[in-house]
């Protein structure tokens, strides 16, 4: 069974540390432009979720990617990113279904989030918990239709702040 980090929008506050945490764990600085877990916010309604991958059981990533750059590390049941095998070609972005997965703008190699190798440091930093490390069956499965209308009403409106 894969686990994955769920969000429960009702807890999540928009406060941002999740990215802090992340980008300092896995990059040494605080610089959300580097987090693996990304707080959108949409200004027309003030309306925000963070995005961070789903570690789906079959994995559009991996099935898109030409250099087998995307695997599952077999220990947590993450999908991680082999950084020699990296092309940045950008398939695992355009295949991702949630918009979780991003590129680094230094080196342009895919960027996503590998669990903290089954440990993940935002959901030990969440104040309100609104980031939980859950086993899931299926992953697909768990997703809240209506967290999805939202996500895709929100993309529709795509004005970021």
């Amino acid at each position: 069974m894969n686990k994955s980090i769920e969000v429960n929008l009702e807890k999540c506050t928009a406060c941002r540390i999740c990215e802090y945490i992340c980008s300092t764990h896995n990059f040494g600085e605080i610089n959300p432009s580097k987090s693996r877990i990304k707080v959108k916010i949409i200004s027309k309604d003030f309306f925000y979720y963070p995005m961070v991958c789903r570690q789906c059981g079959k994995a559009p990533c991996i099935e898109v990617c030409p250099k087998e750059a995307l695997i599952r590390n077999q220990k947590t049941g993450a999908v991680e990113v082999v950084e020699e095998n990296c092309i940045g070609c950008r398939m695992c972005v355009k295949a991702c279904p949630f918009g979780a997965m991003d590129v680094h703008e230094k080196d342009k190699l895919a960027n996503k989030c590998d669990l903290c190798g089954g440990d993940p440091e935002c959901v030990k930093h969440c104040f309100y918990g609104a980031l939980e490390f859950k086993t899931s069956a299926n992953v697909s499965e768990d997703i809240s239709m209506e967290y999805i209308k939202k996500v895709k009403q929100a993309k529709e409106q795509e004005v970021e702040i």
